[in-house]
């Protein structure tokens, strides 16, 4: 699906390919790791482009407002009451279908 932008100032900037060839070794637990993650994937970046954007003190802010982040919990909620039902032998297609419905249109913004 390609979208259309009416004029040049609407696109996407695409950005020069830069070699990155160092790196940092970092020790965290686990804890430290899940925190960051979830921080990094709420702000819409892998791990590594969230350190990296916190370390040159770029802002990081999340990529989502504090009622699409409740919405997101809801929907993991549900998805999570589904998925053990599936377990159990129950299975019904339409409801998963239209809690990842609903998931897409929140993370499509």
């Amino acid at each position: 699906m390609k979208e259309h932008f009416e004029n040049a100032a609407d696109r996407p900037r695409q950005r020069k390919k830069v070699n990155k060839d160092r790196t940092i070794p970092l020790r965290v637990t686990q804890q430290q790791y899940a925190t960051i993650k979830s921080k990094a994937m709420l702000a819409g970046y892998s791990v590594s482009e969230y350190l990296r954007r916190l370390g040159i003190g770029h802002p990081v802010e999340a990529r989502f407002d504090k009622d699409e982040k409740r919405n997101l919990v809801g929907i993991g909620r549900n998805l999570n009451q589904l998925a053990a039902k599936a377990n159990n032998g129950f299975f019904y297609h339409k409801p998963i279908m239209e809690v990842l419905e609903q998931l897409k249109r929140i993370l499509v913004k």
